[in-house]
């Protein structure tokens, strides 16, 4: 999601110059701003809120520290934020692409023993789930007939449709990230 790496330091400073001469009030209006924006990407159902704020706080300081003073620095903050929410929803559609279609696990190198490999590790991975995350994410996986497997599992966990989709997300990007590294080592 990121265009360029994180806050740095003299980033920081110019953003908070920008929101108040008094370090102070800076400070309080940074964190005003940021939950303000933490609430917006909650508001949109996106299923990492901080970093999206954090990305976007990141750009809005980034372009300040280059000289850039909006005359509306909040409205400026909403802009990037919907940017940011965007490139997101481009995110996801292609993610949920990659999965319907069957490219798990993603990036297959077509060699029988490094795929091999691939899920052996995935299987690893599995294992540090609990017991009832790995059956959710399996569950969810399960079927041909996504739509009213899916639906079946929501009305047994009691969660809507919208909820179990975010759940399984989120358990899905930790066992990406799990294979990942584990590949790195």
């Amino acid at each position: 999601m990121t265009d360029g790496g994180g806050l740095t330091p003299e980033a920081l400073e110019a953003l908070l110059a920008a929101l108040d001469p008094d370090r102070e009030q800076a400070c309080i209006r940074y964190l005003q701003i940021r939950h303000k924006l933490v609430r917006i990407f909650e508001w949109r159902g996106c299923t990492s809120p901080d970093d999206l704020t954090d990305e976007t706080i990141n750009r809005v300081a980034r372009r300040i520290a280059e000289g850039l003073i909006p005359a509306n620095l909040y409205g400026y903050f909403c802009g990037v934020a919907h940017l940011v929410y965007k490139e997101f929803l481009r995110r996801e559609a292609r993610e949920h692409a990659a999965l319907e279609s069957g490219d798990w696990p993603p990036f297959s190198s077509g060699e029988p023993a490094a795929d091999r490999r691939r899920l052996d590790i995935l299987s690893e991975c599995l294992q540090t789930l609990d017991a009832d995350q790995r059956r959710l994410v399996l569950e969810y996986h399960r079927d041909d007939n996504h739509i009213c497997s899916r639906k079946d599992l929501s009305r047994e966990l009691g969660v809507p449709m919208n909820a179990l989709r975010i759940r399984v997300h989120r358990l899905r990007r930790k066992l990406e990230e799990c294979v990942a590294e584990k590949l790195r080592s």
